[in-house]
């Protein structure tokens, strides 16, 4: 069935072509983006900024009942964040506005739980305007995470909370701020929290009230996105399944390859409630445009702890994060956590400010340009349509056939022979994925080579391959259903990145372990599960608890004599990191003694997003002396045993 003139006419006004051209563009394949979509894909990379009082407490998730006191960064310089970001190679940033904890980053009307009533700028400060104004200085975008869980609200769990709190909150920062990006909705929902209200000038303890919600249902999301969309048109909806883009479903900084733009969603999915291993592949011929989110941190946590500042990623890693996300089609969000200053590290500052200038060096020539260009077909051989396209200053101006050439070539004689490490090509994605196959060769002595190939191209391809240098290089389609429009290609000399050291070492207050003995453990099963390896010094060994006849029940224990008197102010836990959930505790208590016989609880509490991020996680409290420590697992994410990979302490003086 051929496409009608109406279609036709609608996609040549998409594609800025005018009745003069001779030939008409073909239909679009499958689903498209929306112009919205479009420019995110052109936005391509931008920054998380994970910011609230989980900063203070050395958390990764609030629990709801921190006292809003404790909220007061003393050098907050918005402008400070968004130059270090931009300076990166970001084009914007999206703050955690309110995280689970529920603490709100602006003086809200919707709780009492928010920045006018902690010690910052005396009580009169708003964090989101200064980053808005900060943005808007810098030619910067702004976007908002707003978490849909709210630890702190009485009114969580039921109908109230979401007419009166969570959408009243959607609609003052979509209404107050200026133009957003992208609004940022987190699939973490429900569970064990404060949910009492205001806190007042002492954190609380009574965290552990129980509440749980229909994550399908209880949201109304189709609704709370209409908001959303109501006062900002444009914006970009993020959640586990979109409608703007969807999660990649890691937070490990990569994505599968094909990574593709469609996805087909069965009547189930819904945010937080969604099989996480189709989100990265995505669908051929799916039917919804939904391209992938990568999103990551440049510490092992998502927000600021003193004991990840030599924990940095370097350039070259968040290079190689760049290549498998906004390489392969996605986009990039990568997450840049401020210290308890209210400034960007030092550290993480410096590995941003190599990441941008590489990026520069990188893409700022096109080896290509300049090049005579053939092309075994061109639609209608009208030169709108011609492979000229591939080279011109248009983004999404493509190289398009006739309806029945789908596997075409087009060589470049570059104007004198080139030396490269990296090639980019990509779609005109408003036509839809229309290739399956390609492949880009070069001249090699007196021979083609193929350098690089993949099932899908999307927004943006990106190869890193062998240096090579030739006269000639060629794009084959090798597989498509329909006549192909690729819209852009570039060769790329890539430099190499000199040697990473931080500028600023990490804490040095972690305690050696070589004199460490177990004292005791409610159950091991050696070799493979021996307590000893819960402080052996390898992220690879684990202490559990199942045995060979089966799960152990919850609480399980372990004691452990550091061989001396020590001044403690906290402890580290890494999960196991062999990449199941099987026994990874989320619940605790962590005991000190000095003589092994009395104790004293020093902590207790939950470790979150364990099962997205299973990284190490730190837990500080009060200066105490201490020979020995008890970890007491209550509860894990799956199974009835625990596994524990490695514990620590902090010293202080």
């Amino acid at each position: 069935m051929k496409p009608s003139a109406a279609i036709l006419s609608g996609t040549a006004a998409a594609l800025g072509l005018t009745a003069a051209t001779a030939a008409t563009p073909p239909a679009p394949h499958g689903a498209t983006p929306t112009p919205a979509q479009v420019k995110q894909a052109e936005r391509a990379f931008y920054a998380f900024c994970h910011f609230t009082v989980d900063t203070f407490t050395d958390r990764e998730w609030g629990t709801g009942g921190e006292s809003e006191q404790i909220f007061n960064p003393t050098a907050f310089d918005a402008n400070q964040i968004v130059t270090t970001l931009k300076a990166g190679g970001a084009k914007g940033v999206i703050l955690t506005c309110k995280h689970h904890d529920g603490f709100c980053l602006w003086p809200t009307k919707t709780t009492r739980h928010n920045v006018s009533n902690s010690p910052f700028r005396g009580g009169k400060g708003d964090v989101v305007r200064e980053f808005v104004d900060a943005c808007r200085k810098n030619d910067f975008e702004f976007g908002v995470y707003v978490s849909p869980w709210d630890r702190n609200s009485e009114l969580y769990g039921k109908p109230e909370y979401v007419t009166k709190v969570f959408r009243k909150q959607i609609e003052e920062l979509t209404t107050q701020y200026g133009k957003l990006f992208e609004i940022w909705f987190d699939g973490a929902n429900g569970g064990t929290g404060y949910y009492k209200g205001f806190v007042g000038p002492v954190e609380s303890k009574d965290v552990n009230e129980n509440r749980s919600i229909d994550r399908r249902t209880y949201y109304g999301w189709p609704e709370t996105w209409g908001l959303a969309l109501k006062h900002q048109p444009h914006i970009i909806i993020f959640s586990d399944v979109g409608p703007g883009v969807r999660w990649v479903g890691n937070e490990g900084g990569h994505s599968p390859d094909p990574c593709r733009a469609t996805i087909n969603l069965d009547p189930g999915d819904s945010v937080g409630q969604i099989d996480s291993g189709k989100l990265g592949t995505g669908h051929l011929g799916g039917k919804h445009w939904i391209p992938a989110e990568v999103d990551v941190s440049i510490r092992p946590g998502w927000f600021w702890h003193a004991s990840q500042n030599g924990k940095v990623r370097p350039p070259e890693n968040l290079m190689k994060i760049y290549l498998n996300s906004v390489g392969n089609g996605a986009t990039l969000n990568l997450n840049v956590p401020p210290d308890r200053r209210g400034l960007v590290h030092e550290n993480d500052a410096e590995s941003l400010r190599q990441l941008g200038e590489h990026l520069r060096q990188t893409f700022s020539v096109n080896l290509a340009q300049g090049a005579k260009i053939t092309a075994s077909n061109t639609r209608g051989n009208d030169p709108a349509f011609g492979p000229a396209k591939l080279l011109d200053s248009d983004l999404w101006s493509a190289w398009i056939t006739d309806d029945t050439a789908t596997t075409p070539e087009a060589t470049f004689t570059l104007t004198d022979p080139k030396t490269f490490n990296m090639i980019r090509l990509r779609e005109d994605i408003r036509l839809g994925l229309r290739l399956e196959g390609v492949a880009v060769d070069a001249m090699v002595d007196g021979q083609w080579k193929e350098l690089a190939k993949a099932e899908s191209i999307g927004s943006c391809r990106l190869w890193r391959v062998p240096v090579t240098t030739a006269s000639q290089v060629r794009i084959r389609v090798t597989k498509s259903p329909v006549c192909p429009a690729l819209s852009d290609f570039g060769l790329f000399l890539e430099p190499e990145f000199s040697n990473w050291v931080p500028p600023v070492g990490g804490d040095p207050r972690a305690a050696a372990k070589a004199k460490w003995k177990i004292v005791s453990a409610s159950y091991e099963n050696p070799p493979g599960g021996a307590a000893r390896h819960a402080i052996d010094g390898q992220p690879n060994t684990i202490w559990h608890t199942h045995g060979d006849d089966g799960e152990r029940n919850f609480p399980q224990e372990i004691a452990v004599d550091t061989g001396e008197i020590r001044t403690l102010t906290g402890f580290t836990y890494l999960p196991r990191q062999d990449g199941t959930v099987h026994g990874m505790v989320d619940q605790y208590a962590f005991l000190v003694s000095t003589d092994g016989k009395q104790w004293t609880q020093a902590a207790a509490g939950e470790f979150g997003n364990l099962r997205a991020n299973p990284v190490e996680q730190t837990v500080t409290f009060p200066a105490t002396k201490a020979r020995y420590f008890k970890f007491i697992a209550k509860h894990s994410l799956e199974r009835n045993h625990a596994a524990i990979a490695e514990l620590g302490v902090i010293e202080g003086k």
